[in-house]
């Protein structure tokens, strides 16, 4: 298991760089209807606000908001 202390050789540039990659990602994932239908529930999850979601968005220096709702049939 890796710890905060593991991962002090990574600046924060880049790791606020990779996170905003990430959630930028998970955006274009969730809004592709070509995408496969479990990658983008899996997308629509994490940008509900799910833990994953919530610790990128820290790493990026970000408030964690959802960025998501699921649309209600």
């Amino acid at each position: 298991m890796s710890t905060n202390a593991d991962l002090a050789h990574v600046s924060e540039l880049v790791s606020r760089t990779l996170a905003c990659a990430v959630i930028k990602q998970a955006l274009a994932d969730a809004l592709d209807p070509t995408v496969p239908d479990a990658i983008r529930r899996d997308a629509q999850a994490f940008l509900a606000g799910d833990e994953r979601y919530q610790t990128w968005c820290r790493t990026a220096g970000m408030t964690p908001r959802p960025l998501f709702r699921p649309r209600v049939a």
